[in-house]
């Protein structure tokens, strides 16, 4: 499946869950690959296996691109309770 293919399913399946996104929201790398802006600070990057974002606990998550679905579960959780940020001039990271 081509990256392009699987970010038209995962906007779709999103979309099912009430995260729809526009084009403007579609963003090309120089690899030629899409990146997908749903909120400040949660992109989610589409590469020729997986997709992939920062999710909770600032660490890096990957979902194969054959799965869309599972993937826009998982993207919906984040973008449904963002990371909640520390008071202004707080030094503690995020959760």
């Amino acid at each position: 499946m081509s990256a392009e293919r699987a970010l038209g399913d995962l906007r779709r399946e999103l979309h099912a869950l009430g995260a729809p996104t526009e084009d403007r929201d579609v963003f090309w790398m120089r690899s030629g690959d899409p990146m997908l802006s749903l909120a400040p600070g949660l992109v989610v990057w589409v590469g020729p296996e997986w997709f992939r974002w920062i999710g909770e606990h600032c660490r890096w998550c990957y979902h194969t691109i054959t799965d869309p679905a599972g993937a826009a579960r998982l993207i919906h959780r984040i973008y449904e309770h963002p990371r909640e940020e520390p008071p202004e001039g707080d030094n503690v990271s995020p959760r």
